[in-house]
């Protein structure tokens, strides 16, 4: 019997990922080449309606061949592109192909196979070594696409439904989680991101989002707890520190929050928030010379931003 096994699809905490695309990608229309093609089948029929999908670096459009197989299109990026072509009842085809803005580029014409008719396998499914219902997989396929899409409230919902049949699960709870978390509930989400840390106390990514969180709240205690069981090796992003810095700062606890900010400067060397918070501490301190030091970097690194005015305003004052 063969085995499909559940994919979870895990997404970084501090994504901004959650906006989607990057930006190479969406410079894909911005040239001057064309290109066009037909697309047939192995006899030599014209297939309408084939899907062509073009890639520049993650984006690109998706073209629909009309009744004679044939698709055009103007504007696109010089460089490498990825060519994918599917129809129903027909094999898919996969290319790259250099596409030039100061050159004439080829047709692309192909040819597509059949598909080949296969009696469907038997299939047991399985998430974490367990085997699960068809409905509990579904539901679960449902949530990714539903993820993917943004749509968490579906997301949320469709994931419930495979919990309920496998409320064990480490992978499913903290897909949960981080689904909760793009959808800004970030008390559904604290609840269980804990519920993994509790299954897996090596897990980081829990620990991340649970020291995120409570950072975010205000509960410094408990943010630094949770960021203490997370190897500084993997913590990539400077915001974990940052946020602990500036609570810190506002206790007054000034060289605890100096030592924060220079951990998140060691994160992200050109930082200008941590600058600028590092040299506020300094200058609350009394360490003048740091302090003016920091604030002067916070203003180079990044001149109109919002703390820059009040950096400049504070130089001002020191002698």
């Amino acid at each position: 019997m063969a085995s499909r096994r559940v994919e979870i699809v895990l997404v970084s905490l501090f994504v901004a990922a959650l906006a989607g695309g990057t930006a190479s990608g969406q410079d894909w229309h911005q040239g001057r080449a064309r290109l066009e093609g037909t697309i047939t089948s192995a006899k030599g029929e014209p297939i309408a309606g084939a899907t062509v999908a073009l890639r520049y670096e993650g984006g690109g459009p998706d073209l629909k061949t009309d009744k004679k197989g044939h698709f055009a299109i103007l504007g696109l990026t010089g460089g490498s592109w990825e060519v994918d072509i599917s129809a129903p009842g027909f094999q898919s085809r996969k290319i790259s192909i250099n596409v030039s803005e100061a050159n004439r580029n080829q047709p692309i014409n192909l040819s597509l196979e059949p598909e080949q008719q296969q009696e469907a396998p038997k299939m047991e499914v399985r998430l974490g070594g367990k085997t699960i219902s068809k409905d509990a997989a579904a539901a679960i396929d449902k949530g990714n696409a539903a993820m993917k899409a943004k749509n968490y409230p579906e997301a949320e919902e469709q994931y419930l439904k495979a919990i309920a049949e496998v409320p064990d699960s480490p992978q499913l709870l903290a897909q949960l989680a981080l689904t909760y978390y793009a959808d800004n509930k970030h008390d559904q989400a604290l609840t269980y991101a804990h519920k993994v840390a509790a299954m897996e106390p090596a897990n980081t990514t829990a620990w991340l989002m649970i020291a995120e969180l409570e950072l975010q709240k205000g509960n410094l205690e408990a943010g630094q707890e949770a960021l203490a069981k997370v190897p500084d090796e993997k913590i990539t992003a400077p915001e974990p520190y940052m946020n602990v810095g500036i609570l810190l700062y506002n206790r007054k606890k000034l060289a605890e929050a100096d030592e924060a900010f220079t951990k998140a400067l060691a994160k992200k060397s050109d930082d200008a928030q941590a600058y600028y918070y590092r040299g506020l501490a300094r200058y609350q301190a009394k360490r003048v010379a740091e302090a003016k030091a920091d604030l002067q970097k916070s203003i180079e690194l990044d001149p109109s931003g919002k703390d820059s005015e009040t950096a400049k305003e504070i130089l001002k004052t020191m002698k």
